[in-house]
């Protein structure tokens, strides 16, 4: 166990790394190598108060975490790519991205329209009321967020809470199955949603 000593000093550098991350201007320049070393020391060192004796040790899973909050962090700072999008579908561990990267396609109108530009919405999802949200509000009778990514987690938390409430079909979890989950919810009120992703996709989604 650390003593009131070690914690009241971790406490105190943990601090001033703070506050030196908040004075830099972060832009992606050629300080982002800096940038990218700071902020991994940081998650580095305050993870390191969670072990015994306060031994610094970096597990694989710390690693993990520690690049993944970098990477959200530097894409707020960054204009919106597919590539960008499709980066914080696998962090999040979303399944069957071919469909849902059609499907923020579909819903924006490959990125055009006004619920993504003013309100950062990917898959024209509405607030929630009985799962968990990372929404901020509403706009237009749809959820507004405060970035794009936070969609794309907020899509992530709508997968796993129909995913797991029973939405099962037997045999192989395939495109094909995510495409009946998606009609039989139903996801959209347009009657030919489903048709219209096949279209995009050219029809070959499995």
């Amino acid at each position: 166990m650390k003593t009131i000593k070690q914690i009241a000093s971790g406490l105190r550098g943990a601090a001033g790394y703070l506050k030196v991350i908040r004075d830099l201007k972060f832009k992606m320049t050629a300080s982002k190598s800096v940038t990218r070393s700071i902020l991994l020391f940081m998650f580095f060192f305050l993870g390191s108060s969670q072990v015994p004796g306060g031994s610094p040790v970096m597990t694989e899973e710390m690693k993990y975490q520690a690049e993944k909050s970098l990477y959200y962090f530097q894409i707020r700072h960054e204009p919106f790519s597919e590539e960008l999008m499709q980066k914080c579908l696998e962090y999040e561990g979303v399944l069957y991205q071919e469909i849902v990267i059609l499907q923020s396609r579909l819903e924006t109108g490959y990125f055009t329209s006004d619920i993504f530009l003013n309100a950062n919405n990917l898959f024209g999802m509405r607030y929630p009321i009985h799962r968990p949200t990372v929404a901020t509000g509403i706009y237009k009778e749809h959820a507004q967020y405060a970035h794009w990514s936070d969609s794309v987690i907020d899509y992530a938390l709508w997968q796993k809470y129909y995913l797991s409430r029973g939405y099962r079909l037997e045999g192989e979890f395939d495109s094909d199955f995510y495409l009946v989950v998606l009609k039989s919810i139903p996801y959209a009120e347009d009657k030919r949603y489903i048709r219209k992703l096949v279209e995009m996709s050219q029809g070959d989604l499995t």
